[in-house]
């Protein structure tokens, strides 16, 4: 069974390269309106789902993305489905989704701002960007009887568009995401993070390197500490202009195991993703 999905996922992409192929060769008219959106659409084969530093699934899996983004505003649809064909494993999770996101996310520059009023702003402050968003998470194949089957967490962030692009976001966890599920909430969980991008030249191929690290108060857990740092990296290859195809690979470490109750570890896992953007 895993081998047929496997199957249709290479027809897929091989669909996708011709639609993109096509794009690429002009069938699409050069360039946008202002008013019209940034459409994305992704999905990528993961070999295990780790959000966190929390292991969610040791079977792969396929996360497919979907966005439009305007003046700031992002709205898009997340997923994550097991592709696991042994009920034995991964609590259950059999070919299935076990996730399924909305989120909607606004991030503005001091520059872009200062343009938009016609204030003039200090040039260091030209950089500095604030964002604001929502996620909804939905567990569409748990019990809702017995189990939680979605939750709500507002987040807040601030970056800096300088060498290694700093960032700080603050996640909030307002239903379910305190301690034990099902408890009154306020969950809250604290990013920090640094990377860079490498280009190489006009080759349409880049490099990244991310590094994070975290601080969980009681989100999804009944403990607060250190909880997780993350060192990520990719490569991207675009094809016809609109299609890029990336590897990437990923390592979390647990940085304090009292965190989650000694119930993580440290993990490795990659996977190929594949995007079309217009």
């Amino acid at each position: 069974m895993l081998r047929k999905k496997f199957k249709t996922v290479v027809l897929s992409c091989f669909f996708a390269v011709q639609v993109v192929s096509r794009v690429g060769a002009g069938e699409v008219p050069e360039g946008k309106p202002e008013y019209m959106p940034d459409f994305s659409a992704s999905s990528a084969f993961v070999t295990k789902y780790i959000w966190r530093g929390q292991n969610l699934g040791n079977e792969p899996v396929m996360q497919s993305d979907i966005s439009m983004a305007l003046k700031g505003f992002t709205v898009g649809w997340w997923s994550n489905y097991s592709m696991n064909n042994d009920k034995t494993r991964d609590a259950g999770r059999y070919q299935e989704f076990t996730e399924s996101d909305l989120y909607l996310d606004y991030t503005v520059s001091v520059g872009t701002m200062s343009e938009t009023f016609n204030v003039d702003s200090p040039d260091v402050l030209d950089k500095l960007s604030f964002s604001a968003g929502y996620t909804y998470y939905t567990f569409p194949n748990l019990n809702w009887d017995l189990e939680t089957f979605d939750t709500h967490e507002p987040y807040l962030g601030v970056s800096y568009d300088i060498l290694l692009k700093p960032f700080f976001k603050w996640y909030w966890d307002v239903d379910s995401g305190k301690g034990i599920a099902g408890d009154s909430g306020r969950g809250s969980y604290y990013l920090a993070g640094i990377g860079h991008t490498f280009e190489f030249g006009e080759s349409g191929i880049s490099a990244d390197l991310g590094l994070t690290a975290a601080y969980n108060d009681e989100q999804w857990t009944d403990k607060s500490g250190w909880s997780d740092l993350n060192l990520s990296g990719g490569v991207n290859i675009t094809c016809f202009k609109y299609f890029t195809i990336r590897p990437l690979v990923s390592y979390s470490m647990i940085l304090d195991r009292d965190t989650y109750n000694d119930l993580q570890d440290n993990e490795i896992y990659g996977g190929i993703k594949i995007g079309v953007k217009y």
